[in-house]
């Protein structure tokens, strides 16, 4: 499966962006299968590939974080009010690399995310400031995890188009937070 993951931001962002890796290196494709055995679930082929990052040497294999760069989005203080899409300046995915720390680590999260919701699924993409998550499910679907419901919801996608899709939103979000300044 061939990796899309930079294309795909070429596509979206601009100079306005940082994009770094999740890990200090790269993982490997038996590190994914490490994963996937410890938490007895199997990651769909697009999202390998993007885990994998064949195109790209510094962010390859690694995971992804990407934000709106601060002096063009200001990030929220304690207290503020506004619309919820105006704290959702960034995202990112998660890491198969053992050593990175346990907030982007897939194994942890994944364990943390069943023992603490119940669901059988494992966080692949996390929209910062949101509860809401997108998972891999059992049977390799991309789910979307409802907090306030507790449930999780088939967003009948692939990881691409859900990565196509959150960069086509940060982008908008981040024209209507310029519109405003």
């Amino acid at each position: 499966m061939e990796d899309r993951t930079i294309a795909l931001m070429t596509k979206y962002l601009d100079g306005d962006y940082k994009v770094s890796p999740m890990a200090p290196q790269k993982s490997t494709i038996q590190d994914i299968k490490n994963v996937e055995k410890e938490l007895d679930i199997n990651f769909p082929d697009e999202y390998i590939a993007h885990l994998l990052g064949e195109n790209d040497e510094v962010l390859g294999s690694r995971g992804i974080f990407i934000e709106v760069k601060e002096e063009i989005w200001r990030r929220p203080k304690l207290y503020d009010v506004a619309p919820f899409w105006s704290f959702l300046y960034g995202f990112h995915t998660f890491t198969a690399f053992k050593q990175s720390e346990d907030w982007m680590n897939l194994e942890f999260v994944g364990k943390n995310f069943f023992a603490d919701t119940g669901i059988k699924a494992v966080p692949i993409l996390k929209i910062l400031t949101d509860a809401d998550v997108y998972c891999v499910g059992e049977n390799k679907q991309i789910l979307k995890y409802n907090h306030e419901e507790n449930l999780v919801e088939d967003t009948n996608m692939n990881f691409w188009e859900i990565f196509e899709f959150e960069l086509k939103e940060l982008r908008d979000r981040k024209e209507l937070k310029l519109k405003q300044k």
